[in-house]
């Protein structure tokens, strides 16, 4: 693969000083919308931030100069093909490198034609003059093509400011509008105004003026209504944009969900989109740094309820350490909780270059299939012994079953090929009532239940 660089200098602060982030920090974040084009490609905007402070700065003459580069690579998943791989810089100067004086973000967008399918685009940032500074997202691009012949609406792009514009050549630009991107989707405090905006691509007249309206609302991750604005739109223009604003700052840190929904109720008729996005706001900092609230309120772990938490501790005992059984007894209340188990899988996070924890992804998707497979009586799969291997080791490489045999009890003898250079798990039913209930017997691993002569005790 040609690795081919393009670089573009341009310098975008938003002030957001509510939200500073330490020097030590490197924070990137990045994020897409989707527009039509042609019948055959849409446009992709690809949105991404650096922190200003973040960066190291270089002396040149009198200034600092401080460069965030940016790799976008989108993966075809139809061909197993990369159809585009570049890189893109952001520049920042600065007369005094002092904290005081970077306090701002830096803002960068390119706008991609890219054909219908569906893709893995990967974003990767790193700081040019610092390069173990670097932090890589992944999201999935699913592009589907614009029915010429129906009514069909783009993505809800959530930005920090709109403004009326005339000045083209901003890479903002679009339809009259400054729209500054907000690649990390996180408001509040300083940040005080959601602002929206959407197209709707009317190519037939399948949508009736007199009878249709848009809706756009917020709500909460329960479906609780926070907030909804109403009004009629003109169906007989072909494109039309729908902007506008939330005021966010009495809203409690939390996850949202914008939605935008436009509706004909002479035919039932109904399209939607919907934008999640988080709100920090607090008036002082806790024990926990304001980039640590970022990446919390970003994870599914701050809409947890109480049983959901409780639960989870209980399904990680497999993995959970004895300091760790000793902090949760210590705590007091949900979101005490809720921060104990972000921090427990972000301490076993095996590819810190994403933003998902796939250990965690991955034990909980063996804890289900352990329930599936290996429930005994009234014990769930994920407690028996079976199960306990499952999770903890995975699929074995070899299931030998000795089921109904003459003289002994029925077992199983599972093989890792890849855990300690090979090793067994024997499993057995300790009685013969034949309800399958198999429990370990024997086992070549390491702290594992060990007894050579587990044939013999098996004999009816």
């Amino acid at each position: 693969m040609k690795f081919k660089k393009l670089f573009y200098t341009a310098l975008f602060l938003v002030f957001f000083s509510t939200l500073s982030y330490s020097a030590s920090n490197f924070y990137f974040d990045a994020d897409y919308s989707v527009f039509r084009n042609t019948p055959a490609k849409s446009v992709v905007e690809v949105y991404f931030s650096f922190t200003q402070n973040s960066l190291k700065y270089i002396k040149s003459g009198n200034d600092f100069i401080g460069t965030a580069n940016t790799q976008i690579v989108i993966f075809d998943q139809s061909n197993s093909k990369v159809i585009f791989n570049e890189i893109f810089s952001l520049q920042t100067k600065v007369k005094d490198t002092s904290k005081a004086n970077l306090v701002s973000r830096l803002i960068g967008q390119q706008n991609l034609n890219i054909p219908t399918g569906n893709y893995e685009i990967t974003f990767v940032g790193f700081d040019q003059n610092d390069t173990s500074k670097c932090d890589t997202i992944k999201l999935a691009l699913n592009i589907n093509q614009f029915d010429e012949t129906k009514t069909s609406l783009s993505s809800l792009q959530l930005s920090s400011m709109i403004d009326k514009s005339s000045d083209k050549a901003s890479i903002f630009y679009k339809n009259g509008l400054e729209i500054t991107p907000n690649p990390n989707i996180l408001f509040g405090s300083n940040l005080n105004k959601v602002y929206y905006y959407l197209e709707i691509y009317f190519p037939a007249v399948d949508y009736k003026s007199d009878s249709s309206y848009f809706i756009i609302s917020i709500s909460d991750l329960s479906g609780k209504l926070i907030s909804e604005k109403k009004k009629k739109v003109n169906t007989k223009n072909e494109v039309y944009a729908e902007t506008g604003l939330f005021k966010v700052d009495s809203l409690p840190t939390g996850s949202y969900i914008m939605s935008a929904s436009l509706i004909d109720n002479s035919s039932n008729k109904k399209l939607a989109r919907e934008k999640k996005f988080y709100i920090y706001n607090s008036v002082k900092k806790d024990n926990y740094s304001i980039v640590f609230e970022k990446d919390f309120l970003q994870s599914e772990f701050v809409t947890l309820k109480e049983d959901q938490v409780d639960d989870e501790f209980d399904k990680v005992i497999y993995i959970r350490t004895t300091n760790e059984i000793k902090e949760w007894e210590k705590l007091k209340n949900l979101d005490d909780k809720r921060k104990f188990l972000f921090n427990f899988w972000k301490r076993r996070d095996s590819n810190l270059m994403t933003p998902r924890i796939e250990y965690r992804d991955e034990y909980f998707k063996r804890v289900k299939e352990a329930n599936k497979l290996y429930k005994q009586s009234f014990t769930d799969g994920w407690k028996s012994d079976r199960g306990r291997i499952y999770i903890l080791y995975g699929v074995p490489s070899d299931v030998d079953k000795h089921f109904m045999e003459t003289d002994i009890r029925n077992y199983e003898i599972w093989t890792y090929d890849y855990v300690e250079g090979g090793t067994i798990c024997v499993f057995a039913e300790i009685s013969t009532s034949g309800e399958g209930s198999y429990f370990l017997v024997h086992s070549t691993m390491r702290n594992e239940f060990r007894d050579p002569n587990w044939l013999a005790k098996l004999k009816k």
